[in-house]
């Protein structure tokens, strides 16, 4: 083991090499900074013609050059290892559209959640009236008049609560099912919906289509899976009914025999299909208003219609919804042709008395129906659809906005 004087001998000795290594390399930072410090020549200025000491400040540059390229090579990569990251990473045009979506879509929500929230208000506060109603009908049921009064503030209830039920305004839009007869009437009502109040429409109505046969067309899962799709329906306008006076299969024994139409059995099925639908609705904040099917030629489809909208409406009503009667509407006795026995088109005397072709529309008779019997004409269409729309609730029109 070396004395303690052989090693600080030998850490002098390191010192004095690294000293004059480090003279020897760093010739022209030193000499620069010796003139700019003491004003006066470098005192080793004369070993510069020295070429083994000039080859240390070429040494020197040659390093401090490499290191720098060293340095600029390591920003270019970082540089581009940044650009990389926020091209195919952070700051894509499909990173920027997908914060657009985002954006867009919790917006939709937020607005359908408030337009949620005040509707079952509105429908909290037409509940209450309505009750409030019921309590005051029971209070002034002393005598005649008190229940004359009691009812007549019941009704006024229920009108301002089936107004506020069947308002709608954008950005809520309305959905149209049934069969061939919605499918005449849909395109009058949805275009006027959306030129002269700006509300979107969905138009699913399909031909040979109605409750009894779900395994032909099932309309419930059809309206439940399109309002599960657009939250923004806020309305259903359903119209069924021809397509529907059948002996029907039963749903609780598959392979045992039909019921029979008319049967409590059948109506019983009937009745739960139609309060599946609204029951569906009211849980997604969609009231549903039920278009009745109008009076028929041939007198036996008639009468299978008038019995099935009796109980078509009382379900409806029970359920809370709102049902529409449009048989009165195009009705013989509401100014049109009377049935006839020459087979005119105006009537068949071996029909439906009640029917008729022709109605009186501002002072004219207007020609409201097909010539089968049971489908309407353009102008029949048109009527109704106008009738549908005095049903709704609706905002002021775009053009007066």
């Amino acid at each position: 083991m070396a004395s303690p004087r052989t090693q600080a001998l030998s850490t002098l000795v390191s010192l004095i090499f690294v000293a004059l290594a480090s003279l020897w390399l760093m010739q022209g930072p030193i000499a620069i900074y010796f003139q700019q410090t003491y004003h006066r020549d470098y005192p080793l200025a004369a070993l510069e013609t020295n070429g083994a000491w000039k080859s240390g400040q070429r040494l020197w540059a040659d390093l401090s050059g490499a290191i720098d390229n060293a340095g600029k090579s390591i920003d270019a990569g970082s540089a581009r290892l940044t650009d990389d990251a926020n091209q195919n990473f952070v700051l894509t045009e499909d990173f920027y559209r997908r914060e657009r979506e985002a954006k867009v879509e919790a917006e939709n929500q937020r607005r359908a959640a408030a337009e949620l929230l005040a509707r079952r208000k509105q429908e909290a506060d037409a509940l209450k009236a309505a009750t409030d109603a019921r309590l005051r009908a029971q209070q002034a049921a002393q005598d005649e008049r008190g229940r004359a009064l009691a009812l007549e503030a019941q009704q006024r209830a229920e009108a301002q609560r089936r107004a506020s039920y069947l308002m709608i305004a954008p950005p809520g839009k309305v959905f149209m099912a049934g069969d061939s007869l919605m499918q005449g009437i849909a395109p009058h009502l949805l275009r006027t919906l959306k030129t002269q109040y700006g509300i979107d429409g969905v138009d699913l109505s399909k031909q040979s289509t109605g409750l009894s046969y779900p395994n032909a067309f099932n309309w419930p899962e059809t309206i439940s899976r399109t309002l599960l799709k657009d939250p923004g329906i806020r309305l259903l306008v359903i119209m069924l009914g021809p397509n529907d006076p059948w002996d029907m299969p039963d749903p609780a024994n598959k392979g045992a025999k039909f019921l029979r139409f008319k049967t409590p059995e059948w109506e019983t099925v009937y009745r739960q299909r139609i309060a599946g639908i609204i029951q569906s609705n009211a849980a997604r904040g969609v009231s549903t208003l039920w278009i009745g099917a109008p009076g028929m030629k041939a007198a036996k489809l008639d009468g299978q219609m008038v019995w099935l909208m009796q109980v078509v409406q009382d379900e409806v009503e029970k359920q809370g919804a709102v049902f529409m009667d449009t048989r009165h509407l195009l009705a013989a006795d509401n100014g049109g042709s009377k049935g006839s026995s020459n087979g005119n088109g105006n009537g068949n005397a071996n029909g439906n008395g009640n029917y008729s072709d022709s109605i009186m529309v501002d002072g004219k008779a207007t020609k409201m129906r097909s010539g089968d019997g049971i489908h309407f004409s353009v102008a029949g269409q048109k009527y109704l659809a106008a009738r549908i729309l005095d049903k709704l609730r609706l905002p002021p029109p775009v053009s007066s906005q």
